[in-house]
């Protein structure tokens, strides 16, 4: 199965693979603007999110070893959600949906409430393989510490059912 696959459900123009890139848009001394897009194929949405200087290190700390039990659940939330802030919302759960272990991303992304547009929001899921968690957690801890460059967690085509 190659995880790396575009999607042809993707509107004209945009081709996006499953699951989620984060990428620093902007830095200074206390904090850093993220673009946090995700796409299941179906789904997707993107929004710029303030983040504090070690807040990615902290996602990923928090994301290392997942899943460890068929149980585990983890939850990251970047930025903020609702009209009384600046930038957008990204909260993404991580969990297993049963005793084999099949992992699964549940995301929601909410766009900045003050750019003069309605706030937009999508929810979204899809499936995922703890290899392509351990990557995602690597690359988000050097985003974190370089504060440049970008970060994917690559998911899997959902499985349809006839």
């Amino acid at each position: 199965m190659d995880h790396g696959q575009e999607v042809d459900h993707a509107p004209k123009g945009l081709t996006m693979e499953i699951g989620f890139r984060f990428e620093v848009i902007y830095k200074d001394s206390d904090l850093l603007e993220v673009r946090v897009a995700g796409w299941n194929g179906a789904f997707g949405g993107a929004a710029d999110v303030y983040v504090g200087i070690r807040k990615l290190e902290e996602a990923a700390a928090k994301l290392k070893g997942f899943p460890n039990h068929p149980s585990d659940t983890r939850e990251v939330i970047l930025g903020a959600f609702g009209s009384k802030t600046a930038g957008g919302g990204v909260s993404i759960r991580f969990y297993c949906a049963d005793a084999s272990g099949h992992a699964f991303v549940e995301s929601r992304i909410e766009s900045d409430p003050l750019s003069g547009k309605p706030v937009q929001c999508v929810s979204f899921s899809f499936p995922i393989e703890a290899a392509a968690v351990d990557s995602f957690v690597d690359e988000l801890c050097r985003l974190g510490i370089e504060k440049r460059g970008s970060a994917r967690l690559r998911g899997l085509p959902a499985v349809v059912r006839t």
